[in-house]
């Protein structure tokens, strides 16, 4: 891909008891592909004092 540069839009946090949801729209920029938009939604989950993903899912216009 080369060098990128990645911008969030309509990003929200939600915090529920140990999990927190992050959902954004992105758009990243490549040297070599150019342009991919699409939104995510990641889920974390707090272990002690450290937050570990247990879902990654992104989707792609």
């Amino acid at each position: 891909m080369g060098k990128s540069t990645t911008k969030l839009s309509g990003d929200s946090y939600l915090k529920a008891g140990d999990f927190l949801i992050i959902t954004a729209n992105y758009e990243t920029n490549t040297e070599k592909i150019g342009v991919a938009k699409g939104k995510f939604t990641q889920i974390w989950r707090k272990t002690g004092d450290k937050y570990t993903i247990i879902h990654d899912e992104f989707s792609m216009e």
